[in-house]
């Protein structure tokens, strides 16, 4: 990031958190996101170089993904992004063959009542 004056202002060439996720994103949210939420996890299936005509930050999702699998929210951290933009990038990759996902599984039945139990005496003797 470089700060120059221009016509007695700084300007930055940051555009600042909100403009960026905007602009990555080309404005589109919400929408065919393969319900992902923050703890599915990414797996890259095609290389960094098959990746690479790609703009930067899907190349850098490919990139993180290589060999080990991320979460929404670690690939939002490593790009500082918002998890929203995150899921919007990740969506297409899936889209185009680039990465594969798993959500996470949600637990069947209830708690046993002897752990619940034991959780709370726990956080009763803190």
């Amino acid at each position: 990031m470089s700060i120059h004056r221009e016509h007695g202002w700084e300007v930055s060439d940051d555009p600042g958190p909100l403009v960026r996720p905007f602009a990555v994103t080309r404005g589109r949210a919400g929408h065919d996101l393969h319900k992902l939420d923050i703890l599915t996890l990414v797996v890259a299936v095609r290389t960094e170089h098959e990746a690479a005509t790609l703009d930067r930050e899907y190349t850098e999702i490919v990139r993180l993904c290589q060999g080990r699998p991320l979460s929404i929210a670690e690939l939002a951290a490593h790009l500082n992004l918002l998890l929203a933009a995150v899921k919007v990038l990740v969506s297409d990759l899936i889209r185009s063959g680039h990465v594969i996902f798993r959500s996470p599984t949600l637990p069947t039945g209830s708690a046993e009542p002897a752990l619940l139990q034991a959780v709370l005496d726990g956080i009763r003797r803190i």
